[in-house]
């Protein structure tokens, strides 16, 4: 074994180190703790759906529109495979530990997130709030 790949892999390890404790340090510094209530979520999804017919017969079908508006959502909701992608812009409102205002502001979540399929109006959620733009907030 080379003495090459293992300062490779010992520089690589600490490199992972550092970033997650500069992340980890940049939170705690620069944003708040707040509970979000959803208000209103945009679903945008491509979803592949392929069937066979009794006679072996493929076919493939695309759809690519408003979540909910398609009607294989839930069989693709439920699965949670590689047949759906899409984005959701969630739109929260929150008190903000800052100032102790109101605010609103918007997450995006893909179809590789949980959130994206789980999330509904009127849950609540925990995110970050931004120091220094009240209106900018992260997932917690």
């Amino acid at each position: 074994m080379s003495y090459y790949s293992i300062y490779g892999a010992a520089a690589a390890i600490v490199l992972v180190a550092g970033v997650s404790a500069y992340s980890a340090m940049d939170r705690a510094a620069n944003y708040k703790p707040a509970k979000a209530s959803v208000y209103l979520i945009d679903r945008k999804c491509d979803i592949i759906a392929k069937t066979t017919a009794g006679d072996g017969k493929k076919t493939t079908e695309i759809y690519n529109d408003d979540c909910k508006s398609i009607s294989a959502w839930d069989d693709a909701k439920a699965k949670r495979d590689k047949s759906i992608s899409g984005k959701a812009v969630v739109k929260v409102s929150y008190t903000a530990p800052q100032d102790g205002g109101y605010h609103t502001s918007e997450l995006s979540f893909t179809s590789r997130d949980d959130e994206f399929y789980d999330l509904k109006a009127g849950d609540e959620i925990d995110v970050l709030v931004s120091d220094a733009d009240l209106s900018k907030v992260r997932k917690s």
